[in-house]
């Protein structure tokens, strides 16, 4: 027969609080873990259909710039907050975005000119405690890109066109040229 003593009492409770504890603080890091993921897939998602608007030809270079981060203000303004902030950026309206020209990029010679469209850069705190003061969590720098050659807008064409037929036009006497092309690689 086992008789226990008074300073036994509880200790299989304190035992399951802590138990509890380990078991609940795994649960939640890996519940943020896969709502970061989440969100990053989402966030990979704003950044590339942000580049496509970016990409699209319209009137103006500044029109492609605005309709980016339009479109990357739609997807990702707002939202995510609690899991996700966005940092660094070229001041458009979404913290953390840069749109046109990356690192790379260079006009002329053309070899660099793939190396436009939009980047997001943002933090992702991931804490193995729920109750986790925010100093003591993981900070996750992460960056998405989505790079594609931008379109010549109808102005940039216009010039173009504009330059090559005064050349024509003056130099050897031909005259009444009239100068089209198709948009096989970056011409209007």
């Amino acid at each position: 027969m086992c008789v226990q003593q008074n300073r036994e009492k509880g200790q299989a409770m304190i035992e399951f609080v802590f138990g509890l504890m380990i078991v609940i603080s795994f649960f939640f890091f890996y519940v943020r873990m896969c709502a970061i993921f989440a969100v990053g897939n989402f966030v990979h998602y704003a950044t590339f259909m942000a580049a496509r608007a970016y990409q699209s030809s319209t009137q103006t270079p500044d029109e492609q710039t605005q309709n980016a981060a339009s479109v990357l203000k739609t997807m990702l303004g707002g939202r995510f907050k609690t899991l996700i902030k966005g940092k660094g950026g070229d001041g458009t309206s979404i913290p953390g975005a840069t749109i046109g020209g990356g690192p790379y990029y260079q006009q002329f010679p053309t070899e660099d000119y793939w190396n436009q469209g939009v980047t997001f850069e943002y933090t992702a705190k991931l804490a193995l405690y729920p109750w986790s003061r925010n100093g003591q969590s993981i900070a996750l720098d992460l960056t998405s890109e989505s790079w594609m050659p931008r379109e010549e807008t109808t102005q940039e064409c216009t010039d173009k066109k504009s330059k090559i037929q005064a050349a024509l036009n003056s130099n050897g006497g031909i005259s009444n040229v009239i100068v089209e092309w198709d948009n096989v690689y970056n011409g209007c």
